[in-house]
């Protein structure tokens, strides 16, 4: 008897070890995605005006050797689903300004992902015969029914560490500003399946969603 409880005790410590071990690698990589270790193939600089001022946005490209390929390829590719983490969980239901900008440049991300995979199914739907207001009803339903928000917490660091989201079938665009330490204007595909938009401001956040639909011809507004 004593002999079982002791093998038992070894396998649950072996367990939960092992279990400590895939957090602890995925927490690691999580640092790893967003501060890439290698310096990137290309670094084009974007200068984006707005509301008087100009911004100096610098996109790298990890993969192709041109940043804006880069881009097009991430966004444009297929995905059985889409995860925007809007930022640190402290703007889970905060207010002020901060929160406000926030979920703007959030918000202005949806329409532009709407906008991208809704093109598809809207063609389907007038293809069907369906006219023009329910092709574009039925287009934005299925464009954003895999699209969900969430907040850039401890699991989903390990998620993306451990490539659980962040790849060929879920793509995950992720926010960083003020609030999680971003210290550069920056736009960068790490891997396949991820997107990091880095703003040292919040305007400057929301400035880099403007400037990505652009770049990517979205025909959002």
């Amino acid at each position: 008897m004593k002999k079982r409880t002791f093998y038992a005790l070894l396998v649950v410590i072996i367990l939960v070890v092992a279990s400590l071990s895939v957090v602890g690698c995925g927490y690691n990589n999580f640092s790893k995605v967003i501060n890439p270790e290698k310096k990137p193939l290309a670094v084009k600089s974007v200068g984006a005006p707005y509301e008087g001022k100009l911004y100096k946005i610098d996109f790298e490209s990890y993969l192709t050797g041109d940043p804006f390929i880069d881009l097009n390829m991430t966004l444009r590719s297929s995905y059985d689903k889409i995860t925007i983490i809007v930022g640190d969980p402290s703007f889970k239901g905060c207010s002020g300004m901060e929160c406000a900008l926030r979920k703007r440049t959030a918000m202005e991300l949806g329409l532009m992902i709407g906008a991208i995979y809704g093109v598809k199914p809207y063609i389907e739907n007038i293809q069907k015969g369906a006219n023009n207001t329910s092709a574009l009803y039925k287009a934005a339903y299925e464009a954003m029914k895999n699209v969900k928000s969430d907040y850039l917490g401890m699991m989903q660091r390990i998620d993306i560490g451990l490539g659980r989201i962040g790849n060929k079938k879920h793509l995950v665009i992720i926010l960083l500003g003020p609030a999680e330490g971003a210290t550069i204007n920056r736009v960068f595909c790490p891997r396949q399946g991820v997107l990091v938009i880095e703003g040292k401001s919040e305007d400057a956040l929301f400035v880099e969603v403007l400037t990505i639909k652009r770049l990517i011809g979205s025909a959002v507004r």
